[in-house]
């Protein structure tokens, strides 16, 4: 084991965090106004189509980056492996963080034991992300990635885009969102503190309030910071891979998928401490359909169409990437049936939901503890765990 380059890349992934993480900041204000004041979306259609893609920037960028730059099915396999281990990540871990948030600090000064979730809203959302795995698993089965399975991962993002703009207009949080909007004025950065914070609405508009424009223009600018940390993501991914000796798809799967996760971690968080729910979980499944669909369609399809198919007969990248998927699978229908099976009931405006309280946020926790376990143990070669899965 390389010690230094070891450090070296877990630096490089803190870094990369810390830029992600504030970087994401701008884009949440922006895309909020977008997704309430200039499209009117409805309680979960915002957080799981325009949330959900500008979250899921990093695992765009870094699949991308690991494929174009390394040009192998190794990078490719990192590429997904990021999107896979950001895919539970965001299935077990963010809704654990807003169960666990609401009710240890509750709503806006209220005491909440449990979230209700509109149950509508979670079965539309797990059946594409389970279509989508299982449709990405399939291909995995061929001996090669070819540019048409991009395309038709594409088109299976739009079909889900299109049953998400059924939902527009109806948006009903105007009122809370003028009351957070005069709470996060109160106090402006100065220029040195918006430079290092990539406070982007500050450094170019001087803090105005947002209009379309401005907020298109500081969602591109932050697009753009994330694009460039996630190369050095991309980097740190393989570093580790390489101080280690294993296979960059098991560093990829950690490293990766935690880094990238932070912006959809952080804008869940935030929309749970706003009492937006539904916004808050469709935002974590919305982004899981993004990230196999898109994050891995657009750059398989690119990379198809100027280089070629993109083999699967390599061990790192066949038989263990099929395992990881399934594994992946298995364990994201047990997430979804914490859920789906809980306890259900009517909200005020009517609509079916499902409970979920603290009891819930710790089971999620311990599942991804038990992935962590696994993708660790198979990196490490563990040999019960070997026997196990054999």
């Amino acid at each position: 084991m390389d010690l230094n380059l070891l450090l070296m890349s877990l630096g490089l992934v803190l870094a990369t965090m810390y830029v992600i993480k504030y970087a994401c900041d701008s884009f949440e204000g922006a895309s909020d106004y977008l997704g309430t004041k200039v499209y009117k979306m409805a309680p979960g259609v915002r957080g799981a189509s325009i949330e959900a893609a500008a979250s899921s920037l990093p695992e765009f960028f870094t699949t991308l980056f690991l494929l174009f730059v390394y040009h192998d099915q190794d990078g490719f396999s990192a590429g997904i492996a990021t999107c896979a281990g950001s895919a539970i990540f965001n299935a077990a871990v963010i809704p654990a963080v807003c169960i666990l948030a609401v009710t240890i600090k509750g709503v806006k000064g209220v005491q909440i034991s449990q979230l209700a979730l509109g149950k509508s809203t979670l079965v539309r959302d797990a059946f594409f992300f389970v279509m989508a795995e299982l449709l990405f698993i399939y291909f995995l089965g061929f001996t090669a990635l070819a540019w048409w399975m991009g395309v038709v991962l594409m088109v299976g993002y739009g079909i889900y885009a299109a049953v998400l703009m059924r939902g527009l207009g109806g948006s009903d949080d105007v009122e809370e969102e003028e009351e957070e909007e005069q709470e996060d004025g109160a106090e402006a950065p100065g220029f040195f503190k918006a430079l290092i914070t990539f406070d982007f609405n500050h450094l170019l508009f001087g803090g105005q309030e947002f209009n379309a424009r401005r907020a298109w223009i500081v969602l591109s600018s932050a697009t753009l910071v994330i694009a460039v940390a996630c190369y050095f993501l991309a980097e740190a991914v393989m570093w580790s891979a390489q101080a280690l000796s294993v296979p960059a798809f098991f560093t990829a799967v950690i490293l990766g998928a935690a880094a990238s996760s932070v912006p959809d971690t952080i804008i869940s968080y935030k929309n749970a401490l706003k009492g937006d729910y539904d916004d808050a979980v469709s935002n974590a499944f919305g982004s899981n359909v993004f990230d196999i669909c898109f994050a891995l369609g657009l750059p398989l399809a690119l990379y198809g169409l100027i280089y070629g198919d993109v083999p699967l007969k390599a061990p790192e990248s066949g038989a263990g990437i099929v395992e990881l998927c399934i594994a992946l699978l298995i364990l994201s229908l047990i997430v979804l049936a914490t859920f789906l099976l809980a306890k259900t009931g009517e909200d005020e405006r009517g609509r079916k939901v499902v409970y979920a309280g603290m009891g819930r946020g710790i089971i999620l926790i311990v599942i991804y503890g038990a992935w962590t376990t696994y993708v660790v143990g198979r990196a490490m070669e563990w040999p019960w765990l070997s026997r196990l899965v054999s």
